[in-house]
């Protein structure tokens, strides 16, 4: 119960955009109906809850929930193109999904599942769309979030220049170690992206075993996001209410990904990833040196 009520008041999801009351009134309303849901709210709130109180049993059940959550998803997917979905069951899978998404921040070497998870999102919405189901959420497949954030963007100074210049350089290196091509297709959204920042702020804006290439790919991914953390903190301005923190200490997020992947980058390669090695050196000293992260 405790998990549930953490869930509700304090953790709850902020994507989509503007849709706490959707996190805090209909998802709640649906989750005894659905294990993989009900499994995923709890995990993910043990998980916030286990980042402010040092309890072993929290740390725990937080992935003890979440490994049942996984399984009954995988079993539910698995039936979705024989058995019918439901109006109900739709969201609710969208919804595990999205809070699994959130917990995967939580944990060191989440990121493989957080990229699972977000192409999760991507296949039950476009389930929903093509069997004509309608998202609780209702911004969840269209462009109504840029729209949302467009104001806010409005006048937005660029991200300083250095940065960006030490991105694009160290981003545009690891071109030669790209072969396959999915690192080629990745190094070039990467490359895209940084490169957007000159112009452009908003245009920039982002949201199994790794080695080589892709380990560098990860890491200068992640540091990219967290030189653009004044951006992405307009997406909290847009929310309709907040949850009231209960401590002023400051979730790390990517950034636990960013020191897992850095310490996983052989000597061979070391040379390539020290741009990012700075950011994390940057936010080592000052967890808001490239703005603060809700």
């Amino acid at each position: 119960m405790r998990f549930f009520h953490h869930f509700l008041t304090q953790c709850y999801p902020h994507h989509p955009l503007k849709q706490e009351e959707i996190w805090t009134h209909e998802i709640p309303c649906i989750a005894h109906n659905h294990e993989f849901l009900m499994h995923a709210i709890l995990g993910f709130a043990a998980s916030e809850l286990g980042r402010t109180r040092a309890e072993g049993s929290v740390v725990a059940a937080a992935m003890n929930h979440r490994v049942k959550a996984i399984r009954a998803l995988k079993k539910r997917l698995a039936e979705a193109s024989s058995a019918r979905l439901t109006h109900e069951e739709a969201n609710a899978l969208v919804a595990t999904c999205f809070v699994l998404t959130f917990q995967s921040v939580s944990l060191d070497d989440g990121l493989a599942e957080y990229m699972t998870f977000i192409r999760g999102i991507l296949i039950v919405g476009m389930q929903m769309a093509f069997r004509g189901i309608k998202p609780v959420f209702e911004t969840l497949l269209d462009d109504k979030q840029n729209e949302l954030l467009a104001p806010l963007m409005e006048g937005m100074p660029l991200i300083e220049r250095g940065w960006v210049d030490g991105a694009v350089e160290a981003i545009a290196k690891l071109r030669p170690l790209c072969v396959d091509e999915i690192e080629v297709e990745y190094h070039g959204q990467l490359l895209a992206i940084a490169e957007t920042l000159y112009t452009s702020s908003f245009d920039g804006n982002i949201q199994g075993q790794l080695e080589g290439a892709i380990i560098l790919l990860h890491t200068h991914w992640i540091a990219l996001a967290q030189i653009m953390a004044f951006i992405t903190e307009r997406e909290r301005d847009v929310r309709e209410k907040h949850p009231s923190p209960e401590d002023d200490r400051m979730d790390p997020g990517f950034v636990r990904w960013l020191k897992y992947l850095n310490a996983r980058v052989d000597g061979e390669h070391q040379m390539y990833n020290r741009w990012p090695i700075w950011v994390d050196g940057q936010l080592d000293q000052d967890l808001t040196f490239f703005g603060r992260r809700s």
